[in-house]
């Protein structure tokens, strides 16, 4: 089966991306470096995955999911079920207090439904250590710690879940293919307390990467960045996701963004599900009954936008 390079070319061998399944269900992601460049090439049996491309799939499914915050009667929101699939860029839309990040948290393992549950594969995600769960689902807080820690090193941390003595050859060539795809090679030996607020930010979802997860979560990715970055970023984000085995989520506020970069979309106001679906979802209509203000879906230049009218 032919395959070509998936990830940003460095000095080293290129890196392909790749899923192969575990006995319980679950999918795992990674990349593997073949000597003599990005040129299209043959995999024999004796590997044991299959390679190209990869037809779309459900890795992450939270089903009939309800939560609410401790000693409150009221639950932030009820019976919303949501997958994320391989190759699709999922952006969780709502006004503020929706519970966006919330349910963002409960994909991620931060907090527990009161009812319903997410599986991961086939597995529930409460029944995954720390550890294993790090290794299928790659989280991106919208508040991140800032340590005195160089680039290089804080992206290398990403690779934690998967170190069992030592740090291998591949654990870096793949740190270094992902700061090369960030736009990070000037930056790599600085520490993050001297970046600035949108540069960390591409430190942050370089770690997330180089987890080499099957999932991703993002949690207001753009906030800190300017227009370049936005966009840089999240071409980045769509085009790993694209190119790979990785199925990305993201809670963003900026509707505009997430028509340029998403191809699926949940619309929530208040706990409740407005609607879910392909761009088709995204009309006048469901923007006005999700942010209570009207809208104009419209093109320019090819690009689907959103006009506050």
């Amino acid at each position: 089966m032919m395959h070509r390079n998936h990830f940003a070319e460095t000095s080293a061998d290129p890196l392909h991306s790749h899923v192969h399944q575990h006995a319980d269900g679950t999918f795992h992601n990674h990349f593997h470096a073949h000597p003599g460049g990005g040129e299209a090439h043959e995999h024999g049996a004796s590997h044991g995955h299959g390679h190209g491309a990869e037809p779309s799939r459900t890795v992450m499914e939270a089903k009939n999911v309800e939560y609410a915050y401790p000693h409150v009667a009221d639950s932030v929101f009820k019976d919303i079920s949501v997958e994320a699939k391989t190759g699709s860029v999922l952006a969780i839309l709502g006004n503020n207090g929706a519970g966006k990040s919330t349910l963002l948290n409960l994909l991620a393992g931060i907090a527990q439904p009161k009812a319903g549950q997410v599986l991961v594969g086939e597995k529930p995600l409460a029944q995954f250590s720390r550890r294993e769960a790090a290794r299928h689902i790659a989280y991106v807080a919208q508040q991140q710690r800032v340590p005195h820690m160089t680039v290089y090193d804080s992206v290398m941390m990403g690779r934690k879940p998967h170190v069992a003595w030592s740090l291998t050859e591949r654990d870096r060539q793949i740190v270094a293919s992902v700061i090369e795809r960030m736009g990070l090679s000037g930056f790599s030996q600085r520490c993050l307390d001297e970046l600035s607020g949108g540069e960390r930010q591409k430190v942050f979802i370089a770690r997330a990467l180089a987890q080499e997860t099957e999932v991703l979560l993002l949690d207001e990715p753009t906030s800190a960045l300017d227009p370049k970055n936005q966009l840089e970023v999240l071409t980045a984000v769509k085009d790993v996701t694209k190119a790979g085995s990785l199925a990305t989520v993201l809670v963003i506020h900026d509707i505009n963004l997430a028509l340029r970069f998403c191809d699926r979309f949940l619309l929530v106001r208040d706990g409740i599900v407005i609607a879910q679906g392909g761009l088709e979802v995204v009309t006048d209509e469901t923007l006005f009954a999700t942010y209570d203000i009207h809208f104009h879906v419209c093109e320019v230049g090819g690009v689907p936008v959103a006009i506050p009218a």
